[in-house]
């Protein structure tokens, strides 16, 4: 299971990145191998995605981000 305190900050990037559809090519080659490496990316097909795992995790910690700023911004605004 991926979770956020195994991931650097270049591999949250990287897939913060791969979720809003980048391709992996862009991505460096040890980045890949670790993501991998975690269970954050899988080979389905031939082809390496990012696993259901990594998605939620993407998912719930951009939420949270969003969250955040937005009480943030309702508390400045009061």
């Amino acid at each position: 299971m991926v979770v956020m305190s195994d991931l650097s900050k270049d591999e949250w990037e990287a897939l913060r990145s791969l979720l809003q559809g980048e391709t992996i090519r862009r991505i460096n080659g040890q980045t890949v191998k670790r993501l991998t490496d975690i269970g954050a990316l899988r080979k389905k097909r031939g082809e390496i995605e990012l696993s259901y795992a990594a998605m939620q995790l993407l998912i719930e910690r951009m939420a949270r981000i969003s969250r955040a700023r937005n009480h943030d911004t309702q508390t400045w605004c009061n």
